[in-house]
């Protein structure tokens, strides 16, 4: 449908040249956005929109140049990388995770306001700090 005026794309993936992601370490983080502009999720019960996929910083004649790929959560076809937070307990195979305040993610706890983005699906689970493979949904809001 070459002369489709709907512009569908064939992905969920954006990119983003505003953010230097690369000197901010943010491969893997949770992203929200504000006015079009991302910015790292630093809460737990406001729902995160992206994740960052890539990150990369490109200086040539005196021009530094920012090419990030971000991926929407819950339209992804598979699973991304995500980062679990350095104070996140073990995770294995099936744990759900939920949003940590450093825009990483750490393990659901049940029992207070949260929102959980996504289920582990790395067969050798993750530790603390690890970049793994997490299946991430469409951001949920839990109370219970």
């Amino acid at each position: 449908m070459a002369d489709s005026t709907l512009q569908a794309k064939g992905n969920a993936i954006y990119v983003d040249t505003t953010q230097d992601w690369q000197t901010t370490p943010a491969l893997g983080k949770l992203l929200t956005f504000s006015s079009g502009v991302p910015a790292i999720n630093a809460s737990t019960t406001v729902p995160a929109v992206a994740v960052v996929l890539d990150a990369r910083t490109r200086t040539a004649v005196g021009t530094t140049t920012y090419l990030n790929s971000l991926g929407i959560l819950g339209e992804m076809p598979g699973p991304m990388r995500g980062l679990i937070d350095s104070a996140s307990v073990p995770l294995f195979f099936g744990d759900r995770v939920m949003q940590a305040a450093s825009g990483a993610l750490t393990k659901e706890v049940t029992g207070s306001p949260r929102v959980v983005v996504g289920i582990v699906t790395d067969e050798n689970g993750a530790q603390p700090g690890d970049l793994t493979e997490i299946t991430f949904l469409t951001p949920c809001y839990l109370t219970y």
